[in-house]
């Protein structure tokens, strides 16, 4: 059965429309980890099957070293001929070696290390040696960490109950850890904790109990940010680990497969294929999700900003994954002088060039990697310019005249304040800096102030500002060009 879900979700991938709901690395990952479970489904024993994993992960850390040995050995060899003996080796050549290597030679390391048996069991001295160790493992190290998280965990749901505050971010996170270390923890020592101590013995035999009161806060966390925001895959994911963390623990209540970690590792395996892929997946699901919130915001015709800015951060959320056209209106004709996201936001009266309706309240610049701009007659340059609010005034810029000034920000200008001489206040355009958190500009960005018949020019490496209630300058970073004449 196993062997036959792996290949319908390796052919998903290459259906044209599944594709686009696919989640690359969910998919690979639960793919990889069918191949040690393929085997043991419907046969052999909890203890077979932790062999075999083990064999397996001990040829593929063979591999790996094998490549590391080779790989680096040889390069090391080539590298010394080059710098004692002026041997030119192309650079190329390091390249072939490693892939020579990493796709020939470490792979035979490794397959002649793979098991071919099925019914293997720890026995005899290597059982007492890994007893030994994972004994000691899970004694001294897991269990007792996984006990104290637990204590913390159940403390905080105690403070939640008694105070009623609600949990404050990433506590879904901080269970899904939990959780996850719970499931290792079984996975690498499980056949070996039957005569461990009697702490670990007792958390062996109880995690379920354990898991309970924390699942039920994740549950409770992730209902309060999907009430508000709607699903997203990081939620999908998290409540698709709680459901599998509490089907994990009702199936312990049966005697026959109680405690099996073929079970433990096949279950969050099967439901991870079955959330990477297709509409029930985690990007199917959570589109599903956004595109029904999205309707139903614009569809009550919202008046204020914050409402509209909700629509726009789902609007959003869908142009990630070029879905923003399904949510289109009834006749809308998209053209190709815009963006889809732009087009369908104004198709449903919102503005999304509107910082108030983005519900952003801040608004930073980077210049673009290269560019060109004219000078316009400006001769001077000022580098490393650092300018910040109201905070501090500029280093002393000396002029190629010898004359000194400096710069200072104030509220949307630039005070250039020689040392010999008044100040001279040029006033920062704010639409342009509107326009700039708006739409990212492609070119690099220069700012030309005017005031008193003299002109600079201003052209950021970074520049932020603030938009709400108004837009303002707060900081400034990189290059300021002057007119020598303005400043005899």
């Amino acid at each position: 059965m196993l062997p036959v879900l792996a290949g319908l979700a390796g052919f998903a991938v290459m259906w044209p429309d599944p594709t686009s709901y696919t989640v690359e690395w969910a998919l690979l990952l639960s793919l990889v980890a069918l191949v040690p479970l393929a085997p043991f489904a419907g046969r052999g024993t909890g203890a077979a099957f932790w062999m075999f994993t083990a064999r397996l992960a001990f040829a593929t850390a063979l591999a790996l070293l094998a490549l590391v040995l080779f790989g680096g050995g040889i390069s090391a060899i080539l590298a010394s001929l080059s710098l004692l003996f002026g041997l030119e080796i192309p650079d190329d050549l390091y390249a072939h070696i490693w892939l020579s290597i990493g796709f020939f030679i470490a792979p035979l390391f490794g397959l002649g290390q793979t098991p071919v048996t099925f019914e293997e069991e720890p026995v005899g001295q290597e059982n007492d040696v890994m007893q030994l160790g994972m004994r000691a493992l899970g004694d001294f190290a897991a269990v007792p960490l996984l006990i104290i998280y637990s204590v913390i965990l159940h403390l905080y749901v105690a403070k939640i109950v008694l105070t009623g505050a609600v949990p404050q971010g990433q506590i879904g996170w901080l269970v899904l850890t939990y959780g996850v270390c719970i499931v290792a923890v079984l996975l690498l020592t499980k056949p070996f904790l039957d005569t461990a101590r009697a702490p670990t013995r007792f958390f062996v035999r109880y995690w379920p109990l354990l898991l309970l009161i924390p699942l039920g806060l994740l549950f409770y966390a992730l209902s309060v940010r999907v009430g508000d925001f709607g699903w997203t895959v990081q939620r999908y994911f998290l409540g698709l680990f709680g459901v599998v963390a509490l089907v994990l623990s009702i199936l312990q209540a049966v005697p026959r497969i109680r405690g099996d970690i073929r079970l433990i590792a096949g279950v969050p395996v099967l439901a991870l294929l079955l959330g990477s892929f297709g509409p029930q997946g985690a990007i199917g699901w959570s589109l599903s999700d956004q595109r029904t919130r999205f309707l139903e915001i614009v569809g009550n015709e919202p008046e204020d900003a914050q409402t509209k800015g909700r629509a726009l951060s789902v609007l959003q959320y869908l142009d990630t994954y070029g879905a923003v056209l399904e949510v289109a209106p009834e006749g809308f004709v998209p053209r190709d002088d815009d963006t889809p996201y732009r087009q369908v936001a104004r198709a449903w009266k919102l503005d999304p060039d509107d910082p108030e309706q983005h519900g952003r309240r801040y608004f930073s610049y980077n210049s673009a990697p290269a560019g060109t701009l004219p000078l316009d007659g400006f001769d001077t340059l000022i580098q490393n310019v650092a300018l910040y609010k109201e905070n501090a005034t500029s280093d002393l810029f000396t002029l190629p005249d010898g004359s000194s000034l400096r710069l200072v920000l104030k509220r949307n200008a630039v005070s250039v304040e020689p040392v010999a001489g008044g100040p001279t206040l040029f006033s920062i355009d704010t639409a342009r800096i509107d326009a700039l958190s708006a739409k990212r500009d492609d070119h690099t960005v220069a700012l030309r102030l005017e005031a008193d018949g003299r002109q600079i020019m201003l052209i950021p490496n970074y520049l932020s500002a603030s938009l709400t209630p108004e837009t303002i300058v707060e900081s400034f970073s990189g290059v300021v060009l002057l007119r020598r004449s303005d400043w005899n």
